[in-house]
């Protein structure tokens, strides 16, 4: 057989658009990557402000072998991120110019809030479908206090790629994350 006898004329049309379209998907990836990279440019909104929750609050509950990020302030929101080799857990204090959580989360999320039970600033879990959602395995719960929302989010693979496994530790990392000391 000779070499690419399979690139025929026959299927040359099919195979030239296939390296089109690969070629224009790249392209707009590039682009798109580039785009995001100019508009989210987050180094300016690095401060210096001590971010309430500290490297050693994360690793009281999830154990060792974190870090922090340089906090962010945009605006009135402010926050922070504490990179672990698996996964990283996003923590955000927005205001809530007086609107309650249920209002909040009602009016604001895309996603279902389940009330963590005898919880003493009513904090709520992020409840998503695991089949329908691609953001299922990233743990979340919020609260507010002192007119602040806190929102604490587990972003990673924690799991260890394997979809079965995910939705029970899902739940153990939601139970964590409501163990982090509140703030602020």
């Amino acid at each position: 057989m000779k070499p690419h006898a399979h690139l025929t004329t026959r299927n040359a049309p099919v195979a030239l658009a296939t390296w089109r379209i690969l070629t224009l998907t790249l392209l707009l990836n590039l682009s798109a990557n580039a785009l995001t990279a100019q508009i989210f440019n987050f180094k300016e909104y690095e401060t210096n402000d001590p971010f309430p929750l500290t490297v050693a609050d994360i690793e009281k509950v999830f154990g060792k072998g974190f870090k922090a990020t340089k906090p962010i302030k945009i605006g009135e929101i402010f926050s922070c991120r504490f990179e672990g080799k698996k996964y990283t857990i996003d923590v955000s204090i927005r205001p809530m110019y007086g609107m309650s959580l249920a209002d909040y989360h009602r009016h604001a999320s895309p996603a279902s809030w389940k009330p963590i039970a005898n919880d003493p600033d009513g904090a709520m879990i992020e409840i998503r479908d695991d089949k329908k959602d691609d953001f299922a395995s990233t743990p979340a719960i919020e609260y507010v206090r002192k007119d602040r929302l806190v929102h604490l989010q587990v972003l990673g693979h924690y799991y260890g790629f394997d979809r079965r496994k995910m939705p029970k530790l899902r739940d153990e990392m939601r139970l964590k994350l409501a163990k982090v000391r509140r703030i602020p």
